[in-house]
């Protein structure tokens, strides 16, 4: 007692310092997430219009093709803070592949990015960068370049550069 007597300052900034310590982690990981969250539906890809000929008077429309599934997983919960559910395939329309995240809902966080990675325990091990995680919830597509070798992709990781963390995964087995 004597001492906050003697030092009110700086117990006062002792104090705040011990909030301010709690405040961050609950902040980073309960609250940003929440801000974070965002929604996207994308229809199926479909095969790339076809070509018509200059003097036709054909407008450019979709092949109807459809699309075989190769590889499939779902979407797992690590832990309260970094979890995901919904499914992902990678799938094939005509001669293109995409990885499709069908009903997902996958925990936010800044800077996430999805990987095609050769290892099955949710780390992003030897990766393909897919680009940025377009959202948080619903159904997007993602195109998979054409030197992808797919025989060596084991796992779609989603992964927060910011935290250097897996934010979810899913291991993937053939369609």
């Amino acid at each position: 007692m004597n001492v906050v007597r003697r030092h009110p300052t700086a117990v006062a900034l002792a104090l705040t310092a011990v909030v301010l310590a709690a405040a961050v982690p609950l902040a980073a990981y309960v609250i940003v997430p929440q801000l974070v969250r965002s929604t996207l539906v994308e229809d199926l890809p479909t095969a790339a219009p076809s070509v018509a000929p200059a003097d036709s008077a054909a407008t450019l429309a979709p092949t109807a093709l459809s699309s075989e599934t190769l590889l499939q997983g779902e979407l797992v919960r690590i832990s309260v803070a970094d979890f995901g559910s919904g499914s992902v395939r990678v799938i094939r329309v005509g001669a293109e592949r995409f990885l499709r995240f069908e009903n997902v809902e996958i925990a936010g966080a800044p800077d996430t990015y999805v990987y095609l990675s050769d290892r099955s325990d949710g780390k992003p091990g030897t990766y393909v960068d897919l680009g940025k995680l377009k959202a948080t919830n619903g159904s997007f597509n993602y195109a998979i370049a054409p030197d992808v070798d797919l025989a060596a992709v084991r796992s779609v990781v989603v992964w927060c550069r910011r935290f250097n963390v897996t934010v979810t995964y899913a291991e993937l087995r053939s369609g």
